[in-house]
């Protein structure tokens, strides 16, 4: 049960944000690491998020998470 809350909890927070990096997800959702790149990598899988590589203000590469364009569609919110 707790498997769907989480799913589900990860999509509306990423959904709101449209992207956001692994700390902000680990920091809004109280979720340690590991389990956090299991379902983001689950849901990337499942084409809901999408991945990409960016740079922060110091030069660094950070992983960005964004939702998905199609899944915004399939909702009925693009």
């Amino acid at each position: 049960m707790q498997k769907v809350e989480l799913y589900d909890k990860l999509k509306i927070y990423i959904a709101r944000r449209g992207c956001c990096t692994l700390k902000e997800i680990e920091g809004a959702l109280g979720i340690d690491e590991g389990t956090a790149l299991v379902y983001l990598s689950r849901l990337a899988k499942q084409h809901i998020i999408t991945r990409k590589w960016s740079r922060d203000y110091q030069g660094r590469k950070v992983r960005l998470y964004c939702i998905s364009s199609g899944f915004l569609k399939e909702i009925g919110l693009a």
